[in-house]
């Protein structure tokens, strides 16, 4: 028995295709492979070796033909994920779908009720039909914090594009002293074919992790539109501020613990804010995962 890490191929992604035909390159969500580094984290804190784990791409999983493996939910998940082949096992913690792909699913779903999510939207979307499930919030909450702070002050300003977009008028309400020790980071990954293979796959959650190790070493605060940039960076324990063009579902746990701010809301931004202490929201998390991986484990060799 494997134990599966999800990663990102984006195989039924067409509007990439378009891209990378029309441009020569097309740009991905760095934010996925978050996700990716949060499970090798946590299948290492309890006790899975390295080499008992295995990639399996999200996006091609129904083609998914290899040895038998958990599978941790944790993400989005698209119609072209369904079904899941039989030797995959789910283990449903942070997961967030569509509301049709979840009405398309449910009798699937069903079966491996309760079902952990990763927002309140998705919980309620299960509820809805009828679904066992509750919320656990994303599973890059539970990476550790770092062990040092900077000593030097240094805002990280990380942004993507389309709702990943930073609203530009956000900088006419950061004090000039912060702003004067800024530094931007777009959070995307260029890509010249399509689909990812496992080289590229690779490359973009090494990427990541080298950004997440910027983070860490450097970030006195961060400012950002961006679900895996806000909860890695206050499992870190890195001071955060989310702001957005607009609010949604996705942000619905985040919310939670930080306050999200849009457009009509700069002006009340704290730019001093405290470190938010993700220590409980963690340990529940690991708590629920290692009973959902103990349940699983024993249905799939039972």
């Amino acid at each position: 028995m494997k134990f599966g890490v999800l990663t990102f191929g984006y195989d039924s992604f067409t509007s990439f295709a378009d891209q990378l035909a029309n441009h020569g390159f097309y740009e991905a969500n760095l934010g996925d492979n978050a996700q990716s580094i949060a499970i090798r984290h946590i299948y290492r804190h309890f006790g899975v070796r390295d080499d008992q784990m295995i990639d399996i791409n999200r996006d091609a999983l129904p083609q998914y033909d290899g040895e038998p493996a958990l599978l941790l939910m944790n993400g989005v998940f698209y119609q072209s994920a369904f079904p899941l082949p039989a030797a995959i096992t789910p283990v449903f913690v942070g997961f967030h779908a569509p509301e049709h792909v979840i009405k398309e699913q449910q009798d699937f779903l069903r079966k491996h009720q309760p079902i952990g999510c990763r927002d309140e939207g998705t919980t309620v979307r299960m509820r809805n039909l009828g679904i066992e499930a509750f919320t656990t919030g994303c599973l890059t909450l539970a990476l550790p914090r770092r062990e040092q702070e900077p000593k030097n002050p240094k805002l990280l300003i990380v942004y993507g594009s389309g709702a990943g977009r930073l609203p530009p008028i956000v900088f006419r309400s950061i004090p000039e002293n912060i702003l004067s020790k800024a530094e931007l980071i777009y959070h995307r990954f260029h890509a010249s074919r399509f689909p990812f293979d496992l080289e590229m796959r690779r490359e973009a959650e090494l990427y990541e992790e080298a950004l997440f190790a910027r983070y860490r070493r450097e970030a006195t605060l961060v400012l950002t539109p961006l679900h895996h940039v806000a909860a890695p960076c206050m499992a870190f324990g890195i001071p955060t501020i989310i702001c957005r063009d607009g609010n949604d579902v996705r942000f619905s746990f985040v919310e939670k613990l930080l306050p999200i701010y849009t457009p009509d809301k700069f002006d009340q931004i704290n730019w001093n804010p405290p470190m938010i202490d993700v220590g409980v929201v963690r340990a529940d998390l690991l708590r629920v995962v290692g009973n959902k991986l103990i349940a699983a484990l024993h249905r799939a060799t039972s």
